[in-house]
């Protein structure tokens, strides 16, 4: 199997186990918690599904942005339908924070590189 073939199978359980954890319920029980902890989880599942994407399929940015984003808007509109869950456009702006800071920095990174080939 190909390192893209790996990356698209390590992509595909990412959101599938994200997809899980944004619909289940959740208890709140007694773990500690602080402000706002769900805006780092929202933030920090899709920079991590934006590096799964960016290794499964090499498309432009912006397409990938793009896709990514209607990931989250669908998970908000369903997270909205559940009794036990609900929704935000703050959620939905740490999704999209998080896969534009993926890309902000894989771009960066490119970016540099070029440079030093260049030099």
């Amino acid at each position: 199997m190909t390192s893209r073939n790996w990356a698209r199978v390590i992509f595909l359980v990412l959101l599938a186990a994200v997809t899980t954890i944004f619909l289940i319920q959740v208890s709140t029980g007694e773990l500690p918690r602080f402000q706002h902890l769900d805006k780092v989880v929202h933030f920090g599942a899709f920079f991590v599904l934006a590096w799964a994407f960016y290794h499964a399929f090499p498309v432009p940015i912006w397409l990938a942005l793009v896709f990514l984003t209607g990931y989250g808007v669908l998970i908000e509109y369903v997270q909205q339908m559940l009794p036990y869950r609900s929704s935000s456009w703050g959620d939905l702006a740490a999704d999209a924070a998080g896969a534009v800071s993926f890309y902000a920095i894989a771009w960066w990174r490119h970016r540099r590189q070029l440079r030093r080939h260049q030099n």
